[in-house]
């Protein structure tokens, strides 16, 4: 901070300071403690104050149906007949004091009905408001099937994980020490100008691979593999490993970076004494190399891993409802189909709590710190 100051001078220290607790605030405390106050109030959908709430709307609406019929006459479109108040026709319009009766009869016990519920909630409310209001129910509340999808996606996530590290270590290591710069420069523009596009529109070009007349099945069919003509070919969508491969190739640029800027920053001539030492390749890379390396590594599976976990729109695109949900798409359900906000807010707390615990578990198993990991 002092430095900041003595660079910028204390105007636009301090400004640069305010955005950055204004941003941390903002965008990262406040909707954590918002989601984590949420998770900790158990909504019963199966209680008499929610049957009371259900309850009050039916009967509002059955009233207000009531109150126009009293006051227009009945409707004659129930059966496909055209509305007499639209023709003029006032033939089936006109009400017989019997139903004019019947109807305010219907109308008053509707009217009590409400009251007495209106009455009921208000105790019901002012009895529940005298609770302690917090509980871990959201937490004990999910299901066996939706244990199983966030197991699955946590594995899946680990698995994406280590494909992109096998398959980006390679390629950091050509870029960081085997590749002079020009060759160096081509790889780069290689592996960043596809990332220029859009990422839907990268996920949704898989979709004419993997598709039923895609480039995969006509490959086959080329071959004498597969058949258009007889409906025979294979249905990618139905695979776990199409969501897998997509998710792989979405997020290696962050396992290839973070690799790439620690491997580039290894003195060349440590490789060369190993290597005049008389050690192997894979010795180089096992003492020298990967142990210089790690902080890169950690990085790049973390956010790999976290990236993964997180994927909302690869597993919604790609699958076609073929195959069963990713845990991020559970998450939008309990969100936005069934407005529970509260067991939303408590599924989402969990995945962040797996994330934080495979944060720990990757800096201890790499054995570097936060600070190395911020380098």
């Amino acid at each position: 901070m002092k430095q900041l100051f003595e660079v910028y001078g204390w105007p636009l220290a301090s400004f640069f300071s305010a955005c950055v607790v204004l941003w941390l605030t903002i965008l990262i405390v406040l909707p954590q403690f918002f989601m984590v106050e949420l998770s900790f109030r158990f909504e019963d959908r199966g209680d008499r104050l929610t049957k009371i709430v259900n309850d009050l709307d039916v009967l509002y609406r059955d009233k207000g149906t009531k109150e126009y019929d009293l006051a227009n006459g009945p409707a004659c479109n129930t059966l496909g007949m055209i509305n007499p108040m639209m023709t003029g026709d006032s033939s089936c319009a006109q009400f017989s004091e019997e139903d004019k009766l019947r109807l305010e009869q219907q109308l008053s016990e509707i009217e009590d009905r409400i009251q007495s519920l209106l009455v009921e909630e208000q105790n019901l409310k002012e009895a529940k408001a005298q609770q302690f209001p917090y509980s871990t129910k959201n937490y004990t509340a999910m299901s066996g099937l939706h244990a199983w999808t966030l197991a699955k996606t946590v594995g899946f996530s680990l698995i994406v994980t280590l494909i992109a590290l096998a398959a980006c270590y390679p390629v950091a290591y050509t870029l960081a020490l085997q590749s002079g710069p020009v060759k160096s420069a081509i790889l780069f523009t290689a592996l960043f100008v596809p990332y220029a596009v859009n990422e839907l529109m990268r996920i949704y070009a898989w979709l004419t691979v993997f598709d039923l007349h895609g480039l995969l099945n006509a490959f086959l069919a080329f071959v004498g593999y597969a058949s258009f003509a007889s409906d025979q070919v294979i249905i990618w969508y139905r695979f776990p490993g199409t969501v897998l491969v997509v998710l792989v190739y979405t997020y290696i640029l962050f396992m290839v970076f973070p690799i790439y800027n620690t491997m580039a920053t290894l003195d060349k001539n440590q490789v060369d004494a190993a290597r005049d030492l008389g050690a192997k390749s894979w010795r180089i890379h096992w003492r020298v190399i990967i142990p210089h390396t790690k902080p890169g590594i950690a990085v790049g599976c973390i956010m790999t891993f976290m990236l993964a976990a997180g994927s909302f729109s690869v597993p919604y695109i790609i699958t076609r409802g073929l195959q069963p949900k990713w845990y991020t798409q559970l998450i939008y359900d309990k969100f936005f189909e069934s407005s529970n906000w509260n067991l939303g807010s408590a599924y989402s707390f969990i995945l962040l709590l797996i994330c934080i615990l495979f944060i720990l578990a990757v800096m201890a198993i790499f054995r570097v710190k936060l600070r190395q990991l911020a380098q």
